[in-house]
């Protein structure tokens, strides 16, 4: 068999029926519309192996565009392991700026470009737009010119050139900011991200020869494209009209970044023999995650119809849980993330686990949890290597070597180390340099030199450092890059070291910032390998070199300080990991915008409610649709939503997003699932991972561990939990005893505990300790529960008058059954054959089954009273350190004009006359008596009723006091005759 067959074969082998479709397809444009987690990837770097080994394409006149730097190195590794390294090098493949910039760098000069322009990052772009907004007093915020300014360069060049929009013609100011903007990076020969598409477009349609030798072109996530990236795409493939793209219209959610979901049926229609494959088989997620996320996404009746069919089995279904505040959704996730790891049994690791967020704010509480707990993670999309101060500090020192005409730069590190400059002579200088048209460093070059007499105040001892420290590096350091094109000794290494000597940089960072400068320095360290490992690399000026052309001459970039900026600048997703960091211990938080491309074994997206998904300022709500569907379809085996009561701040009561709200109940679980052995081997499949035994997970489990979600109501609504105490566990609000709502209707479903009693002394002596179980476990409270409530349910009314309690009970220390005529009350049932500590401890909290025995009065007779704990109140769940004391309840309504009030009086005692003496421990005064009612006139003052004879009302004060068992404290002596 030749090789080419055999690679045929090893090749179609790793594909499945639609991707061999799309990777052999002999039309010339193909379309694969992939869904998350079908192998877009591997069928796209397929297709480029097929062109090449099979269809006889020349690795050179290959364009492959991607959108991050990442999916372009892993593109460019799989490449080189099937077709070799000598292939890798040839092929044109990175993102759409950087193939950008090769070619202006080639052939810029045909449209008037300096092949040595420099790129102005996010960072000089913003300062450029502030100091012109400032500068002429407009009136439009900074931010929002930048976004105008890049949209309108988005839209295309003939956009570009004519910058209005029908929406601004109001905001003249807008396109003041957009000429002086260009007018600034043209001097500093800058362009900036849109431009080097701008630029690149402009230079396509005016020379087509330099693309003449491009035989195919390949466009990874398609839909993510803009107009001018359209463009672009067209012209690379003028030539041939060979176009092959990947994408999926449902994770189109950059529209903010004015890419257009229309770019794909726009390719259909100028495109009309175009060949569709869809690749719907999903290689990433169980069936439930399929489930739901299609539910979500299947409600945009405008999308492209596809599908996507499981290859996994069915697995545990998704969570929505619904929790109090947001700082409880946040304890609710670490709590749910340990769970999960300890009962996986190791099969799991914290790296396996990602919160996404819609927007980067919702982390507050989240990070706050974590660090409770001790939980390391680690922020995608956080502050990035490139942007760290000590090494901003070292590249704006190179790009001044490179380039010194760049005004930002200089204005950086001007004063790094301090040079006694402060800010308003930094601003003096950038703003005397712009009125006269030329750079900061011609500026100071100038005065230094006693050419030109700044206006700026520059003091003397100033003047000599700029002259000695400044201005002298950095033109030791040009003269010596310009030995790096001479294929001389020196390196790019050798520069770095130098420079860092030059400024002292180390003890700079020492003086700076005592408590991390070693962190630093290290970052510092870091640059320079990066350094080495640009210069050590065969590849790198094979990278940046386009096929020769006949009949074109292309200018060649030897420049390797200007290669190792651009590619700098152009690393924008780019992230440097600390290695030496375990990141197994470490899970992820990430916007949704950043984790896209990415999966997880389980996935959180909390705070899904109206005003965050959707976001509240969000103007394409079908793309908020597809946001919160690319979060879903991150998730492997695990898949959680969560959604607070309340907003983060706390204020507003909010609504579960309507994306999901509409079919919630019956496609997600209320709380998280139970890892049986099912779902354990069922994730394990999913990962291709070896499943746990049982018996190492459980030999493992802390204690005191909860093996279920089992730590936080289910239903938030009906349980007021306590905020910010650092417990998992929630103790029950004290809820009201009262006879009716607002509108005086109380339900028993709304309150189904709640019991009317006829007095406020019978109401606090009947909620006693006996009333709630105290600590045990469930399987005793559940037996205790059966044996106490057997007898009940058929016992005679004889032995329900055997209950209550005897007509001469003395005292109420006979209440508490230490002396009581009458007999014994009755006992509970007892427990058979031996029992636990905790049944044992349970069984004495109900060893008085007359604690909870309403009172008798002949008013009220108690019929259906039972003994025992109440069945009613032991379904509430054990508090934990807090005991319930539900208020007092309210008196029912009565007629104001004779308002009543009941109060316990005094039992009839034997008087001393009748030789009759008081039972031991009795004092001398009367003691009042839960038992014996009367009724007693009040006198209404204001809107507080105080009966008569008691003296004033009571202060307001006092009332707020938490409440206690009233007592009637009579004077000694015989009682009074009024």
């Amino acid at each position: 068999m030749s090789a080419p067959n055999a690679l045929e074969n090893t090749l179609l082998a790793s594909l499945n029926e639609a991707q061999r479709r799309a990777v052999t397809s002999n039309a010339s444009t193909v379309a694969i519309l992939a869904g998350p987690g079908s192998g877009k990837t591997h069928t796209l770097t397929s297709r480029v192996v097929w062109l090449i080994q099979q269809m006889g394409y020349e690795p050179s006149n290959v364009v492959v565009a991607t959108f991050t730097v990442k999916a372009a190195r892993e593109m460019k590794q799989r490449i080189g392991k099937t077709l070799g390294p000598e292939c890798e090098k040839k092929i044109v493949l990175g993102t759409f700026h950087s193939i950008a910039r090769r070619y202006l760098s080639a052939y810029g000069k045909r449209i008037g470009l300096d092949s040595k322009f420099g790129i102005a990052d996010d960072a000089d772009s913003r300062a450029i737009i502030q100091r012109i907004c400032k500068r002429h007093d407009l009136n439009i915020e900074p931010s929002v010119a930048k976004a105008w300014i890049s949209k309108t360069k988005a839209r295309g060049p003939a956009a570009s050139a004519n910058p209005t929009n029908k929406k601004q013609q109001d905001h003249p100011s807008l396109k003041i900011c957009y000429k002086e903007y260009q007018e600034h990076l043209a001097r500093s020969n800058q362009l900036d991200y849109d431009d080097l598409l701008v630029r690149c477009v402009e230079l396509l349609q005016k020379h087509p020869s330099c693309v003449s030798n491009v035989e195919a072109v390949l466009i990874d996530e398609y839909q993510d494209t803009n107009g001018i990236q359209y463009e672009l795409m067209k012209l690379f493939a003028q030539a041939r009209q060979r176009i092959t793209i990947v994408g999926d219209p449902d994770q189109s959610i950059y529209g903010w970044r004015s890419a257009e979901i229309r770019n794909l049926y726009r390719l259909l229609r100028e495109y009309k023999n175009t060949h569709e494959v869809s690749l719907q088989e999903n290689y990433r997620s169980s069936q439930s995650i399929l489930d739901v996320s299609l539910n979500v996404i299947q409600q945009d009746k405008k999308r492209y119809q596809k599908v996507l069919l499981p290859v996994h089995s069915k697995g545990a279904r998704p969570v929505l849980r619904k929790l109090k505040s947001s700082a409880a959704e946040g304890e609710w996730i670490v709590s749910e993330v340990k769970r999960a790891i300890m009962m996986f049994g190791g099969m799991l690791k914290y790296e396996d686990v990602a919160i996404l967020l819609r927007s980067a704010a919702l982390s507050r509480q989240i990070e706050s949890a974590l660090g409770k707990a001790g939980m390391s993670y680690r922020m995608i999309g956080g502050h990035k290597f490139y942007d760290r101060k000590e090494i901003k500090v070292v590249l704006d020192y190179l790009r001044l070597v490179h380039q010194p005409d760049n005004n930002d730069a200089l204005a950086r590190i001007i004063n790094v180390p301090r040079r006694g400059i402060g800010e308003a002579t930094i601003k003096s200088f950038v703003e005397e340099a712009e009125k006269a048209k030329m750079s900061v460093w011609d500026l100071l070059w100038k005065h230094c030199r006693g050419i030109r007499k700044s206006s700026t105040n520059i003091r003397i001892k100033v003047e000599q450092k700029l002259n000695t420290e400044l201005i002298r590096t950095i033109v030791n350091l040009r003269q010596k890059a310009d030995k790096l094109k001479d294929g001389t000794a020196v390196t790019l290494v050798d520069l770095v070291d130098q420079l860092t000597k030059d400024l002292n940089l180390k003890k700079y960072l020492e003086e700076e910032y005592p408590e991390d400068h070693e962190q630093r320095w290290a970052n510092v360290q870091e640059l320079v390998n990066l350094a080495r490992d640009f210069e050590l690399s065969t590849a790198r000026l094979d990278e940046d070199t386009l096929p020769e052309v006949d009949g074109l001459e292309q200018t060649k970039d030897d420049d390797a300080l200007g290669q190792f900026l651009a590619n700098v600048a152009l690393a924008s997703d780019a992230q440097i990991d600390d290695a030496e960091k375990d990141k197994s211990s470490m899970l992820t938080i990430s916007t949704i915008h950043a984790a896209k491309g990415l999966e997880w074994p389980i996935v959180f997206v909390p705070a899904v409610y109206t005003g965050s998904i959707p976001h509240s300022r969000a103007e394409d709500e079908d793309e908020e649709r597809r946001l919160l569907y690319v979060a879903m379809t991150r998730a492997q085996a695990l898949l959680y939503l969560s959604c607070p009561l309340y907003s983060s701040q706390g204020q507003s009561k909010v609504e579960l997003s309507p994306f999901i709200s509409s079919f919630a109940s019956k496609a997600f679980e209320p709380k998280g699932p139970s890892f049986n052995r099912s779902v354990v081997e069922s994730a394990a499949t999913i990962l291709r991972r070896d499943a746990p035994k049982d018996e190492d997970v459980f030999k493992n489990l802390p204690p005191m561990f909860s093996p279920e979600d089992d730590l936080f109501p289910v239903d938030p609504n009906n349980v007021d939990a306590t905020e910010g105490s650092g417990q998992y566990s929630r103790a029950p609000k004290r809820q009201r005893m009262s006879s009716g709502g607002d509108d005086g209707q109380e339900t028993a479903e709304e309150k189904p505990w709640q019991r009317e009693y006829s007095t406020t002394m019978e109401t606090a002596s009947a909620f006693t300790m006996s009333s709630l179980p105290g600590f045990v476990t469930a399987g005793a409270h559940r037996e205790a529960l059966a044996r106490a409530e057997k007898p009940l349910q058929k016992q005679p009314a004889s032995r329900i008058a055997s209950t209550r309690r005897p007509a001469d009970q003395a005292s109420l220390f006979g209440f508490f059954n230490k002396e009581t005529k009458g007999g014994d009350p009755p006992k509970p049932p007892q427990p058979k054959g031996p029992i636990s500590m905790s049944e044992a401890r349970y069984h004495r909290l109900l060893s008085n089954p007359g604690r909870n025995l309403r009172p008798e009065t002949e008013a009220e007779p108690l019929a259906e009273h039972k003994t025992g704990i109440d069945p009613v109140l032991a379904k509430h769940k054990p508090s934990t350190g807090q005991v319930f004391r539900p208020n007092p309840a309210k008196p029912e309504a009565t007629d104001s004009k004779r308002p009543y009030a009941c109060f316990s009086s005094s039992p009839t005692r034997p008087s001393s006359a009748d030789g009759a003496s008081r039972p031991s421990g009795i004092p001398d005064k009367p003691i009042a008596s839960f038992h014996e009612t009367t009724f007693t006139t009040m006198r209404t003052t204001g809107s507080i009723r105080r009966p008569v004879g008691l003296g004033p009302p009571p202060s307001m004060d006092r009332l707020r006091k938490p409440f206690k068992p009233l007592t009637i404290n009579r004077p000694s002596g015989p009682p009074s005759k009024k």
